[in-house]
């Protein structure tokens, strides 16, 4: 994984992700598109991270504006530049 960027961090730690628990898993994850688009294999972190997504959007469509459209925006970019595969098949 590459390093974490103080920004991305900063980040996690304003909207409660708690990421140390799981930087260094080896545990190997699948997840899938929440609409049926595929599934690929991916680390504990951007699992988590590819789910939170999914919250925050259906939080979203539902009036519940609790995490900053910047900090969204920069959790999707985090995984866009950890994992491109992850980030076509389940978040774009």
């Amino acid at each position: 994984m590459l390093e974490i960027k103080q920004s991305v961090i900063n980040t996690f730690e304003r909207v409660g992700i708690d990421y140390k628990s799981m930087i260094d898993s080896d545990e190997v994850v699948v997840v899938e598109n929440r609409f049926g688009g595929g599934s690929c294999e991916t680390t504990k972190l951007l699992a988590y991270l590819v789910h939170w997504v999914y919250k925050v959007s259906n939080d979203y469509e539902a009036g519940i504006y609790n995490v900053s459209v910047q900090d969204f925006d920069r959790i999707r970019y985090f995984i866009l530049d950890e994992d491109s595969v992850v980030y076509n098949t389940c978040i774009d």
